[in-house]
Protein backbone atom coordinates (compact mmCIF):
# COMPACT_ATOMS: atom_id res chain seq x y z
CA UNK A 1 0.00 0.00 0.00
CA UNK A 2 1.24 3.32 -1.25
CA UNK A 3 1.47 5.66 1.71
CA UNK A 4 -0.94 8.65 1.71
CA UNK A 5 -0.65 12.28 0.86
CA UNK A 6 -0.51 14.70 3.47
CA UNK A 7 -3.03 18.09 2.80
CA UNK A 8 -0.41 20.79 2.71
CA UNK A 9 -0.87 24.82 2.37
CA UNK A 10 0.20 27.08 -0.61
CA UNK A 11 1.21 30.70 -0.25
CA UNK A 12 -0.51 33.49 -2.68
CA UNK A 13 -1.04 37.09 -2.84
CA UNK A 14 -4.45 39.47 -2.35
CA UNK A 15 -5.19 41.92 -4.77
CA UNK A 16 -4.15 44.63 -1.56
CA UNK A 17 -1.23 42.30 -1.29
CA UNK A 18 -1.98 40.54 1.80
CA UNK A 19 -0.52 37.26 2.37
CA UNK A 20 -2.63 34.15 1.82
CA UNK A 21 -2.60 30.05 2.54
CA UNK A 22 -4.77 28.21 0.40
CA UNK A 23 -5.25 24.38 1.87
CA UNK A 24 -5.37 21.91 -0.41
CA UNK A 25 -6.50 18.34 -0.21
CA UNK A 26 -4.11 14.88 -0.83
CA UNK A 27 -5.38 15.23 -4.82
CA UNK A 28 -4.31 19.43 -4.74
CA UNK A 29 -7.68 20.63 -4.78
CA UNK A 30 -8.60 23.70 -3.14
CA UNK A 31 -10.04 23.36 0.34
CA UNK A 32 -9.93 26.71 2.46
CA UNK A 33 -8.29 30.17 2.05
CA UNK A 34 -7.07 31.35 5.19
CA UNK A 35 -5.29 34.62 5.95
CA UNK A 36 -1.43 34.36 7.19
CA UNK A 37 -2.30 35.85 10.37
CA UNK A 38 -5.12 33.56 11.59
CA UNK A 39 -3.20 30.58 10.31
CA UNK A 40 -0.22 31.52 11.34
CA UNK A 41 -1.85 32.37 14.97
CA UNK A 42 -3.76 28.94 14.97
CA UNK A 43 -0.54 27.33 13.87
CA UNK A 44 0.99 28.42 17.17
CA UNK A 45 -1.76 28.16 19.69
CA UNK A 46 -1.27 24.17 18.30
CA UNK A 47 2.19 24.32 18.87
CA UNK A 48 1.71 26.13 22.81
CA UNK A 49 -1.35 23.07 23.27
CA UNK A 50 1.66 20.13 22.49
CA UNK A 51 4.43 21.97 24.69
CA UNK A 52 1.97 22.51 27.66
CA UNK A 53 0.98 19.04 27.45
CA UNK A 54 4.88 18.16 27.33
CA UNK A 55 5.16 20.20 30.51
CA UNK A 56 2.31 18.93 32.35
CA UNK A 57 3.64 15.05 31.18
CA UNK A 58 7.20 16.34 31.76
CA UNK A 59 5.70 17.37 35.62
CA UNK A 60 3.72 14.12 36.17
CA UNK A 61 6.85 12.59 35.46
CA UNK A 62 8.57 14.58 38.11
CA UNK A 63 6.03 14.10 40.64
CA UNK A 64 5.71 10.06 40.00
CA UNK A 65 9.73 10.14 40.59
CA UNK A 66 9.61 12.34 43.40
CA UNK A 67 6.73 9.59 45.08
CA UNK A 68 9.03 6.89 43.87
CA UNK A 69 11.98 8.57 45.78
CA UNK A 70 9.92 9.14 48.77
CA UNK A 71 8.81 5.66 49.18
CA UNK A 72 11.59 3.74 48.18
CA UNK A 73 13.26 6.15 51.44
CA UNK A 74 10.39 4.90 53.75
CA UNK A 75 10.87 1.60 52.42
CA UNK A 76 14.82 1.77 53.36
CA UNK A 77 14.03 3.26 57.32
CA UNK A 78 11.05 0.42 57.38
CA UNK A 79 13.86 -2.21 56.79
CA UNK A 80 16.42 -0.30 59.05
CA UNK A 81 13.86 -0.30 61.96
CA UNK A 82 12.89 -4.18 61.22
CA UNK A 83 16.47 -4.96 61.36
CA UNK A 84 17.26 -3.00 64.82
CA UNK A 85 14.48 -4.93 66.60
CA UNK A 86 16.04 -7.94 64.88
CA UNK A 87 19.13 -7.47 66.18
CA UNK A 88 17.54 -6.36 69.93
CA UNK A 89 15.44 -9.87 70.06
CA UNK A 90 18.85 -11.60 68.95
CA UNK A 91 21.08 -9.91 71.41
CA UNK A 92 18.11 -10.47 74.35
CA UNK A 93 18.04 -14.09 73.00
CA UNK A 94 21.75 -14.42 73.45
CA UNK A 95 21.88 -13.26 76.70
CA UNK A 96 19.23 -15.55 78.42
CA UNK A 97 21.37 -18.15 76.71
CA UNK A 98 24.64 -17.21 77.82
CA UNK A 99 23.18 -16.68 81.74
CA UNK A 100 21.64 -20.45 81.31
CA UNK A 101 25.26 -22.04 80.36
CA UNK A 102 26.50 -19.57 82.88
CA UNK A 103 24.15 -21.34 85.42
CA UNK A 104 24.85 -25.10 83.53
CA UNK A 105 28.70 -24.11 84.23
CA UNK A 106 29.58 -25.89 87.35
CA UNK A 107 27.60 -28.55 87.02
CA UNK A 108 29.03 -29.52 83.86
CA UNK A 109 32.21 -28.82 84.82
CA UNK A 110 32.18 -31.04 87.93
CA UNK A 111 30.77 -33.97 85.28
CA UNK A 112 33.99 -33.23 83.25
CA UNK A 113 36.02 -33.60 86.56
CA UNK A 114 34.34 -36.32 87.53
CA UNK A 115 35.23 -37.87 83.94
CA UNK A 116 39.04 -36.91 84.44
CA UNK A 117 39.22 -38.66 87.73
CA UNK A 118 37.12 -41.73 86.23
CA UNK A 119 39.99 -41.82 83.47
CA UNK A 120 43.05 -41.10 85.22
CA UNK A 121 41.64 -43.78 87.38
CA UNK A 122 41.85 -46.25 84.45
CA UNK A 123 44.69 -44.73 82.95
CA UNK A 124 47.24 -47.52 84.68
CA UNK A 125 45.31 -50.08 83.80
CA UNK A 126 45.34 -49.05 80.26
CA UNK A 127 48.55 -48.49 80.38
CA UNK A 128 49.81 -51.99 81.55
CA UNK A 129 47.81 -53.68 78.91
CA UNK A 130 49.18 -51.48 76.24
CA UNK A 131 52.31 -52.31 77.13
CA UNK A 132 52.08 -55.79 77.36
CA UNK A 133 50.50 -55.72 73.87
CA UNK A 134 53.38 -53.74 72.55
CA UNK A 135 55.88 -56.09 74.11
CA UNK A 136 53.69 -59.21 72.60
CA UNK A 137 53.97 -57.59 69.64
CA UNK A 138 57.94 -57.05 69.91
CA UNK A 139 60.43 -59.45 68.02
CA UNK A 140 62.59 -61.78 70.48
CA UNK A 141 65.62 -59.90 70.61
CA UNK A 142 63.85 -57.11 71.72
CA UNK A 143 62.33 -59.20 74.43
CA UNK A 144 65.48 -60.37 75.34
CA UNK A 145 67.00 -56.98 76.14
CA UNK A 146 63.95 -55.71 77.79
CA UNK A 147 64.13 -58.95 80.44
CA UNK A 148 67.64 -58.19 80.94
CA UNK A 149 67.12 -54.40 81.63
CA UNK A 150 64.09 -55.28 84.00
CA UNK A 151 66.58 -58.12 85.46
CA UNK A 152 69.29 -55.10 86.05
CA UNK A 153 66.49 -52.77 87.66
CA UNK A 154 65.59 -55.77 90.13
CA UNK A 155 69.16 -55.77 91.03
CA UNK A 156 70.07 -52.12 91.09
CA UNK A 157 66.81 -51.98 93.48
CA UNK A 158 67.73 -54.79 95.82
CA UNK A 159 70.98 -52.90 95.94
CA UNK A 160 69.50 -49.23 96.74
CA UNK A 161 67.43 -51.02 99.83
CA UNK A 162 70.18 -52.99 101.43
CA UNK A 163 72.25 -49.73 101.08
CA UNK A 164 69.22 -47.83 102.40
CA UNK A 165 69.11 -50.10 105.28
CA UNK A 166 72.64 -50.39 105.63
CA UNK A 167 72.21 -46.00 106.20
CA UNK A 168 69.39 -46.82 108.62
CA UNK A 169 71.68 -49.10 110.99
CA UNK A 170 74.45 -46.61 111.09
CA UNK A 171 72.25 -43.71 111.76
CA UNK A 172 70.60 -45.68 114.63
CA UNK A 173 74.04 -46.57 115.90
CA UNK A 174 75.31 -43.15 116.22
CA UNK A 175 71.87 -41.75 117.65
CA UNK A 176 72.68 -44.52 120.39
CA UNK A 177 76.37 -43.64 120.92
CA UNK A 178 74.96 -39.84 121.00
CA UNK A 179 72.28 -40.99 123.63
CA UNK A 180 75.14 -42.33 125.59
CA UNK A 181 77.57 -39.65 125.52
CA UNK A 182 74.87 -37.18 126.49
CA UNK A 183 74.05 -39.46 129.23
CA UNK A 184 77.69 -38.88 130.54
CA UNK A 185 77.74 -35.37 130.29
CA UNK A 186 74.60 -35.44 132.57
CA UNK A 187 76.46 -37.75 135.01
CA UNK A 188 79.59 -35.84 135.39
CA UNK A 189 77.75 -32.20 135.35
CA UNK A 190 75.78 -33.60 137.87
CA UNK A 191 78.82 -34.88 140.06
CA UNK A 192 80.51 -31.97 139.88
CA UNK A 193 77.85 -30.08 140.86
CA UNK A 194 77.66 -32.23 144.57
CA UNK A 195 81.20 -31.89 144.67
CA UNK A 196 81.12 -28.13 144.01
CA UNK A 197 78.38 -27.95 146.45
CA UNK A 198 80.05 -29.83 149.62
CA UNK A 199 82.36 -27.59 149.29
CA UNK A 200 80.76 -24.42 149.36
CA UNK A 201 78.72 -25.83 152.44
CA UNK A 202 82.25 -26.29 153.93
CA UNK A 203 83.76 -22.86 153.31
CA UNK A 204 80.24 -21.61 154.53
CA UNK A 205 80.84 -23.53 158.04
CA UNK A 206 84.43 -22.63 158.36
CA UNK A 207 83.73 -18.75 157.80
CA UNK A 208 80.45 -18.83 160.18
CA UNK A 209 83.11 -20.51 163.08
CA UNK A 210 85.65 -17.31 162.04
CA UNK A 211 82.96 -15.06 162.72
CA UNK A 212 81.93 -16.61 165.89
CA UNK A 213 85.22 -16.83 167.11
CA UNK A 214 86.03 -13.11 166.48
CA UNK A 215 82.55 -12.09 168.34
CA UNK A 216 83.72 -14.32 171.04
CA UNK A 217 87.34 -12.75 171.55
CA UNK A 218 86.12 -8.81 171.26
CA UNK A 219 83.00 -9.53 173.92
CA UNK A 220 83.92 -11.86 176.53
CA UNK A 221 81.07 -13.44 178.43
CA UNK A 222 78.94 -14.11 175.26
CA UNK A 223 80.22 -17.48 175.08
CA UNK A 224 77.38 -20.47 175.58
Amino acid sequence: MAAKKKARRTTHRSSKGTKLYAVRDAKGRIKDIQTYKRAHGADIKRSAKAEGGKKAKAKAKAKRKVKAKTKTKIKAKARVVRAKVKTRVKVARAKVAIRKAVKKAPSRAQKRVAAVRAAVKKAPAQARAAVKKAVKKMPPEAKKTLAKAEKTLVKAEKKVGMAVASMKKQATATAKQAESMVAKAQDSAGKTATTVMDQAKDLFQKASDAVESAVESVIPGTAK
